[in-house]
């Protein structure tokens, strides 16, 4: 259907999602993602930003403020889950809203690999094998399989949960911090580190490896998303969720400010970088003149909750996503195909856990390989939220925006956001350094980007919808519609006429994954035995049955075969049908009509649709 702004699709209103996160809720959700970097964040930064860490970090910081921001104003505009990719719905076309959308799945794919490796390092406390590299690979691969079994059969962790989680986390990072403070920290010593391009000292990083430090630290600001893509269930959307990405983003650098400045002071930037890069803040920990002995056992298992729930989180945040894009024609409908019994994606999360399994195996245990790609999609998603607020200011000028991003330059009737274009210019600069300098990046990642485009492409066409443009989506009330299940089938047999009749029963067999049993009632008139010796009779019901069991085969469907000897057929298929607990009979039209000139429907078929204990099928 072609509206005039494009084209508009109708769709079912299947209801909304509950709006019961608060602006805690949202904190809690969001730092447990975003928080769960630090972990893994500090090491691989240190690795190429060396004694200039807190600086890179400090730097990136201050692109994540930029982003944060953009995601504020732009979520107070837009109360849809979704995130980037809805952001660039409304300010671009479908095409850079999937290619947004794309991106941040392998975002998330990475997301799920890589806070899935970190646990064993942490839990290496208590398990010494998980330091050897194939045993800390083979744990990763049966974690994120576990996770994935967990979220088929819709095992979730309340908010709750994660809001004590949080708080709990704070409290043993501020006390990390508090100990190291006060007596550990040495701004002199930091200030002599912080040095760029010195030749010939060793924890002095060259000015290229100081820039990709800076693209390693926004690893630790990429989780965002998290909060964006719970704006359809918060109350109150325009306000709770700008308040919770403003919170999370004040709390986080003051979190990574302080770890880090307390982490070089305690460990020398090559060792947190190379000896301590998988589990820098146990190393932290361990450097503590004093309460090391409860905290180290402590933060191991903080940790290692801590990044599980993360990776979980990267499972149920790319099953909501794909839901998003397929929603809008963007990604084929097998991807939220929606389990019978435990109504989970099931097809997206074995997806989404088979690829970050294998990007765990493909690194060979190499953080810095993770995080490449991580930055990859990470960096598009940021960019297209970015512009998205950019074009929006002049598109839409008027538009009511409850929060605004500050420091902007007023021309005319329009202003443009300061923060959005230095965060733009910051997130495409780190995007070019990955695909120029990283080549694992640079070839799987456009590999990952041009693979999406294409299906992108050819289920547009598919579906005779235009790649470039944007949809209208119309949602209609249907009130009575629900989704049929079908789970058992009988298909009543009458006559050697009737393949159409057992061979449609295989079809919806087959479509339903449903058990099928071809039924022939021999009706015995009451002058006669039940037992009666009618052999020509009896072998033409077997031949019957046979057929429709060579039809089952061809289509690929198991059959049961049945003869029943019976006074009335109509009384014979009810009593079965109702002992047999089938949810579908199917009627053919020897046994369906009596008048087959006139299509007038017969007594037998009258009778069991009047009676029948579930829907009936008729094949005329």
């Amino acid at each position: 259907m072609r509206s005039k702004a494009g084209i508009s699709v109708v769709q079912m209103k299947k209801g909304t999602l509950k709006r019961v996160l608060g602006v805690f809720d949202l904190f809690a959700i969001g730092y447990g993602d975003l928080g769960s970097s630090i972990y893994y964040a500090l090491g691989v930064t240190a690795l190429f930003a060396l004694g200039a860490t807190p600086v890179a970090l400090a730097l990136a910081g201050l692109v994540f403020v930029c982003t944060a921001l953009s995601y504020a104003e732009m979520t107070s505009i837009c109360h849809e889950s979704g995130g980037s990719a809805s952001f660039a719905r409304h300010a671009f076309n479908d095409l850079i809203s999937f290619i947004a959308g794309w991106g941040l799945l392998l975002d998330y794919i990475v997301t799920i690999a890589i806070s899935a490796f970190s646990v064993g390092p942490y839990l290496a406390y208590f398990f010494s094998d998980l330091k050897q590299t194939p045993v800390l690979i083979i744990f990763t691969v049966v974690l994120i399989l576990t996770l994935f079994v967990m979220n088929v059969f819709g095992v979730r962790h309340s908010t709750r949960i994660s809001l004590v989680l949080t708080i709990f986390t704070l409290l043993i990072q501020a006390v990390i911090i508090g100990i190291g403070v006060s007596t550990l920290l040495d701004l002199h010593f930091i200030e002599e580190h912080i040095r760029i391009g010195v030749p010939n000292v060793d924890w002095s990083p060259t000015w290229p490896q100081f820039i990709k430090g800076i693209a390693m630290a926004m690893v630790a600001y990429t989780g965002i998303e998290s909060i964006a893509q719970l704006a359809a269930e918060s109350k109150k959307p325009i306000k709770t969720v700008p308040r919770a990405i403003s919170l999370t983003m004040v709390v986080l650098l003051l979190v990574y400010l302080g770890i880090s400045v307390v982490a070089l002071s305690a460990v020398s930037a090559h060792d947190l970088g190379t000896k301590f890069l998988l589990d820098p803040v146990a190393a932290i920990v361990a450097a503590l003149p004093f309460g090391k002995e409860i905290l180290s056992p402590l933060i191991a298992i903080i940790a290692a909750v801590v990044l599980t729930v993360a990776a979980n989180a990267g499972l149920l945040g790319a099953s909501r996503l794909t839901f998003n894009l397929g929603e809008n024609y963007q990604l084929p409908r097998v991807f939220h195909f929606i389990h019978a019994r435990y109504r989970t994606p099931v097809v997206a999360l074995a997806i989404f856990a088979v690829l970050s399994s294998v990007i765990v195996i493909a690194s060979g245990g190499h953080l810095d390989f993770m995080a490449d790609l991580y930055n990859f999609g990470a960096m598009l998603a940021f960019l297209s939220a970015h512009l998205s607020l950019i074009v929006l200011r002049f598109k839409k000028p008027h538009l009511e925006r409850p929060f605004r991003a500050p420091l902007n330059i007023s021309w005319g009737q329009y202003s443009i956001p300061i923060t959005a274009v230095i965060g733009a210019l910051a997130t495409f600069s780190v995007w070019c350094l990955v695909v120029i300098t990283k080549p694992y990046g640079r070839y799987l990642g456009i590999s990952w980007m041009l693979l999406g485009v294409c299906m992108y492409l050819y289920y547009r066409k598919t579906r005779r919808l235009k790649s470039v443009g944007s949809i209208e989506i119309e949602k209609i009330s249907v009130p009575d519609f629900k989704p049929i299940e079908v789970t058992k089938i009988l298909v009543a047999t009458s006559g050697l006429k009737e393949t159409h009749t057992v061979q449609m029963a295989c079809e919806l067999a087959k479509l339903h994954k449903a058990q099928i049993m071809a039924l022939r009632v021999v009706e015995i008139s009451p002058s006669l035995p039940l037992d009666a010796k009618l052999d020509r009779r009896m072998e033409m019901a077997q031949a019957l049955l046979k057929r429709a069991e060579a039809i089952a085969n061809e289509i690929g469907v198991n059959i049961d075969l049945e003869v029943i000897r019976s006074r009335s057929i109509t009384d014979t298929i009810l009593d079965v049908a109702k002992k047999g607990g089938y949810d579908l009979i199917v009627l053919g039209s020897a046994a369906s009509f009596q008048d087959a000139a006139n299509h007038k429907v017969g007594s037998l078929v009258e009778t069991v649709l009047r009676k029948a204990p579930c829907r009936v099928f008729i094949c005329s």
